[in-house]
């Protein structure tokens, strides 16, 4: 199971960030490509002095190295983290956690949820994707967590604050039918010593 959920939780939505978050490591895996290939067709070239030619493999093996360790962290280790880094939000908390490897995740409890903000920039806008900012904490000690790049931000930004809500609601109903039970209790208690006060009252007459 991708997230262990509590009694009485569910999951409202699960998703991964926006694709536009993959468009540095799209520029990054072009401009290696070119950049290599320019290179690589550079040093082969018969015209090049007999020094370089001479070394001509050394340098390409340095040119591939170096690409392959390029295209590694800058364009398949983003591509991992991306595909392995899910964003839930449930009728409890928002987390964003890992598929695979270490946790790392960042949870947040909608009862410690004080302000839901969305910001989009114009590109952002454009593609529908936005970053969700988060205000949460108590007694006094507040924190920020920006959920970044998230797909169709505005309905996303509009369900949190349905669940928000309704969590508020639950918490208030909780309270009130907790309240309206301990004030049962104390007639009930009430009404017995009254019983009890008559009894005695009357034993005592006799």
């Amino acid at each position: 199971m991708l997230l262990k959920l509590v009694d009485g939780e569910q999951v409202i939505i699960r998703t991964r960030a926006h694709h536009r978050a993959l468009l540095p490591a799209a520029i990054n895996l072009l401009v290696t490509i070119a950049l290599m290939s320019f290179l690589l067709g550079y040093i082969s070239r018969g015209t090049q002095p007999e020094f370089i030619q001479h070394y001509s493999h050394l340098g390409s093996f340095l040119i591939w190295t170096g690409g392959l360790l390029t295209l590694a962290f800058g364009t398949v280790k983003p591509l991992i983290i991306w595909l392995n880094r899910y964003t839930f939000l449930t009728t409890e908390r928002i987390v964003q956690k890992n598929l695979i490897g270490a946790a790392q995740a960042a949870v947040v409890p909608l009862g410690l949820t004080t302000q839901v903000e969305l910001r989009q920039s114009q590109m952002q806008s454009v593609a529908g994707s936005g970053d969700i900012q988060i205000v949460h904490g108590a007694h006094g000690t507040f924190q920020r967590t920006t959920l970044r790049e998230m797909p169709d931000a505005e309905h996303f930004n509009t369900l949190i604050g349905e669940q928000l809500a309704e969590y508020r609601r639950r918490q208030q109903a909780g309270a009130y039918a907790a309240q309206q039970a301990y004030a049962a209790r104390q007639a009930q208690m009430a009404s017995r010593g009254d019983v009890h006060g008559a009894s005695f009252g009357g034993r005592g007459g006799y």
